[in-house]
């Protein structure tokens, strides 16, 4: 039998629209939520342009991922914290980074992108109560920010997406069964 690339474009297309692939994702538990990661593609993305990012940050002495912040979280605030920290990443660092090199503007969208449909599922947990947020994880968040803050925009975004690796283990490595 003989497709024709038209007809594999639309099978692909509608796999992509009922959402096939991220049943193909790594199914990791925070708290009460489950969620499909692709953590593959995460750390491939990351990967093409670490070395790149890394070499641009130039506060090798300041942390916004620090290993306390990232320590001890609750198992039912998982979800909360993760949640937080991809908004953090959506809003505050890939919507004011401005690479000047085009794969580097890609793998950062593609990471933006990966990161926002995570954050869809977590809203939906959060929606029905499932993702707790205490005083503790706000506090967390707000550390985080701040470092942040305290930072001009380049260096910021810059130190942020070079510490993206100290997330993509806390993802992998904290998930809760």
């Amino acid at each position: 039998m003989k497709f024709s690339g038209s007809f594999l474009y639309l099978v692909a297309l509608a796999l992509l629209v009922h959402g096939v692939p991220a049943a193909m994702g790594r199914r990791l538990h925070f708290g009460k939520c489950v969620v499909s990661v692709q953590i593959h593609e995460l750390r491939e993305y990351f990967s093409e342009i670490r070395k790149t990012i890394v070499g641009e940050d130039g506060n090798s002495g300041v942390r916004l991922l620090k290993e306390h912040a990232m320590k001890n979280i609750k198992p039912l605030e998982s979800c909360c914290f993760l949640r937080q920290l991809l908004r953090f990443y959506v809003e505050s660092v890939f919507n004011r980074y401005t690479p000047k090199d085009s794969q580097i503007r890609r793998r950062t969208s593609s990471l933006a992108n990966s990161f926002l449909s995570i954050n869809r599922d977590l809203r939906q947990c959060n929606a029905h109560l499932h993702c707790q947020c205490d005083e503790e994880t706000k506090k967390r968040i707000e550390a985080i920010q701040s470092t942040f803050e305290k930072l001009d925009v380049s260096a910021a975004t810059v130190k942020a997406i070079g510490e993206l690796d100290y997330l993509l283990d806390w993802i992998e490595t904290h998930h809760h069964h």
